[in-house]
């Protein structure tokens, strides 16, 4: 039963971010966590811990695997060079906002303030990917990672609509031609994705996992403990530099997919009076890393750099590769479309390092 529910309101979530104008906006993950929020706080229904434990752990792991196959290095660096300066810039904001807040709100975090640390920096480093996977490292309490989640979901739906204002009154008052759309992807005759593509995403993505957890268990023999999740992270990348890049061409899809019952667990987990009560001090937390990333956003806006390119690199950081294709392809500028995703990508790469940097203790 608890299986079928998660699978259930997946696939609500998915068939509706394709056929509803609005669920367009949101995106599947918004969409799936607030059906797992809509079930959880309406009707009081969770799912077994054993199922939920499986979907966190395994599964997410799978899918982890699957969404790093896709990171050429090479390629994704050439593609991100436009707005690659402005990507470091908006990155270095989320640190500095995530610092300030640690000060700031030291006494009502307490002891959760290094792992809050670390799943802000990472999740507004290149999006929910970077919190998974340094929720997996770090392990923290499953009621502090559901509250710390669906704060992200508040204030990165916030900070996305008013990228889309900002973004769009910008353009309203631009008087210059922007640069001529740039195709995502050249218009070929390729075929979708088979079935047997798909298969063989799932033989990459089962050997990542494998390949990790051997390593893993070697370190582990010889007195080295790396967290399963940094390692899965670092074979995934490099695997994704082979040879064969048309072998994983389905793994993004795959992990797309696979990802998102992660999030209706997460939901599922998340009482909304909790958010406002207990939580609320994480929420004020996340509203200062993202209101200190804006600040930064918007001084560059002022300071000449053009505004659809800073907040596109914006979008990249705080809410991944997907979102800044929205917000680019909402503002007319499809010129940016290919260097947000590339940079949305590059901070999947990244973002899981920097969070358990920012996770360790003595920085304060």
């Amino acid at each position: 039963m608890s299986f079928l529910g998660i699978a259930g309101l997946t696939a609500l979530g998915w068939w509706l971010s394709r056929r509803w104008v609005w669920g367009q906006k949101l995106g599947v993950t918004m969409l799936v966590l607030l059906l797992g929020v809509a079930v959880r706080n309406g009707l009081g229904w969770q799912p077994d811990p054993r199922i939920s434990g499986w979907v966190s752990g395994p599964l997410t792991s799978l899918a982890i695997a699957e969404l790093l196959l896709a990171i050429r290095l090479r390629i994704l660096l050439l593609r991100a060079r436009p707005l690659l300066l402005l990507f470091g810039v908006v990155v270095l904001a989320t640190v500095v906002g995530v610092l300030v807040g640690a000060v700031a709100l030291a006494q009502p975090l307490g002891d959760q303030r290094s792992e809050l640390m670390g799943l802000y920096t990472a999740t507004f480093s290149g999006g929910s990917l970077n919190l998974v996977a340094v929720g997996r490292i770090l392990s923290p309490p499953d009621a502090l990672l559901a509250l710390a989640t669906a704060a992200d979901q508040i204030v990165f739906t916030l900070w996305f609509a008013l990228s889309i204002g900002f973004g769009r009154r910008d353009r309203l008052r631009a008087s210059l031609q922007t640069p001529p759309p740039l195709a995502l992807s050249p218009p070929s005759t390729e075929a979708q994705p088979s079935k047997r593509d798909w298969l063989i995403a799932l033989l990459w993505g089962l050997s990542a996992v494998g390949l990790s957890h051997g390593l893993s268990q070697g370190l582990a023999r010889i007195g080295v403990g790396v967290p399963f999740i940094l390692v899965l992270t670092t074979v995934a990348v490099l695997a994704a530099q082979l040879p064969g890049p048309m072998t994983r061409r389905s793994c993004p899809d795959c992990g797309q997919l696979l990802i998102q019952p992660f999030f209706v667990v997460v939901g599922l987990s998340t009482p909304l009076a909790g958010v406002f009560s207990e939580g609320l001090w994480i929420l004020v937390y996340a509203a200062i890393v993202v209101g200190m990333h804006a600040v930064v956003v918007l001084v560059l806006a002022r300071c000449r750099v053009p505004m659809a390119e800073v907040l596109v690199a914006s979008q990249a950081a705080i809410g991944g590769p997907s979102t800044a294709l929205a917000l680019a392809t909402s503002l007319k500028r499809d010129d940016l479309a290919v260097p947000g995703v590339a940079l949305g990508l590059l901070g999947y790469a990244i973002g899981t390092y920097l969070g358990v940097v920012m996770a360790a203790p003595g920085w304060f």
